[in-house]
């Protein structure tokens, strides 16, 4: 038997299994929500905010050193963190377009640190005089920091608003819109806690990150809603089935590509976006599948046969 005839087979005992325990399997990303709901909340208590906010959004220093020079970004961190006694400062290493040469690096730190002294320590670190030709630097101030978190928090609402509203809208299925919303909303909260867990810093690159995964999301659970209650042709198996492949290419596809991003670069920008993608096509196969399409399949059995027709 081919490796493909075996794929088919494993995916047609999946789809057996899952048809008939979708009820019970959904407690499975119910308990990933109630953990990490309980990890953003202690760290909340803990720590003040919901989130490790980087400089973007609590406010901070940003310095640029221009040089060819090749220096290892985790030592240039390590000696910035020991010597400022930064513990969320983060480098960044430039690079022209289409080019692996090193173009400078960027260093960011909190807003109470020393900037003269941190000119002092990236003088030293590159051993060479810092003049406006080779070096910049800017200042995000708390006030500038909480406004960009404002907006980014008003963004994340209205686009939660228009997922519901275009899922109502196409389906004419208060299910689906209500099925829909809640699988996004357990992946951010999945995201956040993970995030929390690991006390990785949140950016507004990070919400760019969220953004681009509530697309993904609302993308995979419209196909899945689209098989179970729009299309008559086959069984529900046979739709699943489909459905499931499909699905299992976008995951194939999109991980690896999301991998690349993150491993292939050291802009702190694409990483903090692809760290959200990553972790959160983790859980969104259990968000899309098992709870998303588990309310679809609820929803069938107690629909009039008119309206599921119409839909």
């Amino acid at each position: 038997m081919g490796i493909r005839a075996k794929i088919n087979r494993g995916l047609i005992r999946l789809v057996d299994f899952y048809t008939g325990n979708y009820r019970r399997i959904t407690a499975i990303p119910i308990i990933f929500i109630i953990i990490f709901g309980s990890v953003i909340l202690f760290y909340y208590h803990a720590n003040g905010e919901l989130v490790n906010e980087d400089i973007s959004l609590k406010g901070g220093i940003s310095a640029t050193v221009y040089t060819n020079e090749s220096i290892s970004a985790s030592s240039i961190l390590s000696s910035v963190s020991s010597q400022l006694n930064q513990k969320q400062a983060s480098v960044s290493v430039l690079h022209p377009p289409f080019s692996n040469k090193i173009a400078g690096y960027t260093v960011t730190v909190g807003q109470n640190a020393n900037m003269t002294k941190l000119e002092a320590v990236l003088a030293s670190i590159f051993d060479i005089k810092l003049t406006s030709s080779n070096y910049s630097i800017s200042y995000v101030g708390s006030t500038l920091a909480q406004s960009a978190l404002y907006d980014s928090v008003l963004l994340l609402g209205i686009a939660f608003v228009l997922v519901a509203i275009v899922s109502l809208f196409y389906f004419r299925n208060k299910y689906q819109a209500f099925s829909n919303v809640v699988s996004i909303v357990s992946d951010v909260i999945n995201v956040i806690g993970v995030m929390d867990l690991f006390n990785i810093s949140f950016s507004t690159a990070s919400i760019a990150g969220i953004l681009m995964l509530m697309g993904y999301s609302a993308d995979r659970n419209i196909i899945l809603a689209t098989n179970i209650l729009k299309r008559r042709e086959g069984s529900i198996k046979y739709r699943l089935l489909h459905t499931l492949r499909t699905s299992l290419t976008m995951d194939l596809a999109a991980f690896t590509t999301f991998l690349i991003l993150f491993f292939g670069t050291t802009n702190a920008t694409i990483q903090s976006i692809a760290i959200v993608l990553i972790i959160g096509l983790i859980f969104d196969d259990f968000t899309v599948w098992i709870l998303n399409g588990s309310i679809q399949l609820y929803s069938i059995k107690y629909m009039p046969e008119e309206e599921i027709k119409t839909t």
